[in-house]
């Protein structure tokens, strides 16, 4: 088996290399892309592996307190950066006391296992927990409560750390069961996986960091384009359909209702003088006014119905497979709702009520306009009828 073994200074250039190279690569997407908090830290991870390996590989050439006790404590580092990235990244609070902690101990573990009692296999014991358990934490942070969007980074990731732990566990368990004397150099399997490991890894997890980054990123854009979407849809006050949205609903809706041979019902209301309400109590107030309504009228409308704000107190509602005595019913009900409404305005409770017109859609109707058209005239006959009350479009001239 020793025959499988790879040389391991060799080994140690490689992993250097490798990593210095996905340090490279890490810091141009940092610069020059949108990333998110914990990407610097895995950056610097990738950064603190090369200085690591570089310096095992400079072993023999230079003093043991930095080709051993540095050594070590840049390849714990390595995983302390690595974990605190992944809890920025998650937007949970970071452990920096944990990493000082467990890389001060390892410090004087290892000093004291090199200048006190020479003992390279409790220095590999020591390291590889210490590590283990990074690795562990940082897999159970991308494994636990995965979000749903980004499950296969998340996954991918997590795994690559979980498997690197078990590994490191697995080393310090071997190297423990032999008490033979150790040397960084020993051309034997479990050195050869030592080196290999991280090399093979360390590729797999950095792409894995990129991908998270990405897939965020997309994330983002994607609910970006959806709040722009619903922005440009949605009346920033009172949260309804907006008078582009209607409009667009409502065209949908009538071209359904005319394919299906289906009834609709348009309603057209206003708020009685609220100019009046403006100029006594403040545009704020008339403001809330606008709100309360809005949420009285959703309590008692349809998923199906479709309201929308088209400006200043002016409101509309689509009401699909209504026809004009559903259409008056509603309208009564709304407008029954709303006069019984207390609407606090800052200590004052204006009386609030409504005018509303309703029509139906007509055989030879071609648009919303022609509908909304007929409620609209319906509504400005029940104002001129004396407010608060609802009144029927007028039928069609021949």
């Amino acid at each position: 088996m020793s025959s499988l073994a790879l040389d391991i200074r060799s080994l140690s250039v490689v992993v250097t290399a490798v990593s210095a190279m996905a340090s490279v690569i890490m810091i141009l997407i940092w610069k020059t892309r949108k990333t998110y908090a914990g990407f610097g830290f895995w950056t610097t991870g990738n950064a603190a592996s090369a200085m690591g390996f570089l310096l095992f590989a400079l072993r023999g050439f230079i003093p043991d307190l930095l080709t051993i006790v540095l050594a070590n404590c840049l390849v714990l580092l390595t995983a302390a950066l690595y974990l605190e990235g992944m809890r920025r990244f998650r937007g949970v609070a970071g452990c920096k006391i944990l990493g000082i902690v467990s890389i001060i101990f390892l410090a004087l573990s290892i000093s004291y296992y090199t200048y006190g009692d020479n003992d390279a296999g409790m220095r590999i014991v020591v390291l590889s927990l210490l590590v283990a358990l990074f690795y562990a934490l940082g897999a159970r942070e991308l494994l636990g409560n995965t979000p749903p969007d980004l499950r296969f980074s998340y996954r991918f990731t997590g795994s690559l750390f979980a498997a690197y732990g078990l590994f490191m566990v697995s080393r310090a368990f071997l190297t423990a069961l032999d008490p033979g004397p150790h040397n960084l150099y020993d051309p034997n399997l479990i050195q050869t996986f030592t080196f290999l490991t991280p090399l093979l890894l360390g590729i797999a997890w950095t792409f894995g960091f990129v991908m998270l980054n990405s897939e965020r990123l997309e994330l983002d854009l994607k609910n970006a384009q959806v709040e722009l979407q619903r922005l440009a849809t949605t009346d920033s006050l009172t949260g309804i359909c907006n008078n582009r949205c209607f409009f667009e609903n409502g065209e949908r809706e009538i071209q359904r209702a005319r394919r299906y041979e289906r009834p609709l019902s348009v309603l057209m209301f206003d708020i009685d003088h609220f100019k009046r309400i403006n100029d006594t109590y403040g545009h704020a107030a008339g403001d809330q006014v606008l709100v309360a309504i809005t949420a009285a009228c959703r309590t008692l409308l349809r998923d199906i119905d479709i309201f929308g704000r088209l400006g200043g107190e002016e409101f509309a509602i689509l009401l699909p497979e209504t026809d004009l005595a559903g259409g008056k019913a509603t309208a009564e009900r709304l407008r029954s709702a709303i006069t019984g409404t207390r609407i606090e305005t800052g200590g004052a409770t204006p009386h609030v009520t409504i005018s509303v017109g309703v029509s139906v859609l007509l055989p030879d109707d071609d648009s919303i306009e022609q509908v909304l058209k007929r409620a609209d005239d319906a509504m400005y006959g029940a104002k001129r009828s004396g407010r608060n009350r609802t009144m029927i479009a007028a039928a069609k001239q021949k």
